[in-house]
């Protein structure tokens, strides 16, 4: 015995999509999220410059420590307007510059950048650089530089 069920003809599928208000309360949702979250977003942008600038002030210090040992002679770190050029056989006909430290943004400066001369031991005289955006709502950073050549990158001025 078969059964038979009767198949309906047409098979309407309706197909909803969005009603304008509806899309209009989604913006507006997304509108109030994005507005909360640019403040920390904006301050973390600015951090990350400040410490991005500190990492590759630091790397600069230790590749020209590096080179001095690597070449066995005295590498000059010297200021030239808002850059930090790494030299070697500084004031001859041989000078070269092996590379250079700028900021990478405007916003962004080093205070208390100095000439400095590393020994081929990779000694060199000490100092404490601040790397700022003068604005108080980030951190600043401090590059500390020993006699012996090392450094540390720290928040607190104390280099210690």
């Amino acid at each position: 015995m078969r059964l038979f069920v009767k198949q309906p003809r047409y098979v309407s599928i309706r197909i909803q999509g969005l009603t304008l208000v509806e899309m209009i309360v989604v913006l507006a949702i997304i509108g109030i999220l994005a507005l909360v979250a640019l403040p920390s977003f904006s301050s973390q942008i600015k951090n990350d410059r400040i410490i991005t600038n500190a990492n590759q002030l630091q790397s600069i210090v230790k590749f020209a420590r590096s080179e001095a040992a690597k070449r066995d002679q005295q590498v000059d770190l010297v200021v030239a307007g808002s850059k930090w050029l790494v030299k070697i056989d500084k004031d001859t006909a041989q000078e070269q510059t092996l590379a250079q430290f700028s900021a990478t943004h405007p916003s962004i400066s080093v205070n208390n950048l100095q000439d400095m001369v590393i020994s081929n031991t990779g000694a060199m005289a000490a100092a404490n650089l601040i790397i700022t955006d003068n604005d108080y709502q980030t951190d600043d950073r401090y590059l500390c530089i020993f006699i012996s050549g090392q450094t540390l990158l720290t928040k607190s001025m104390n280099c210690q």
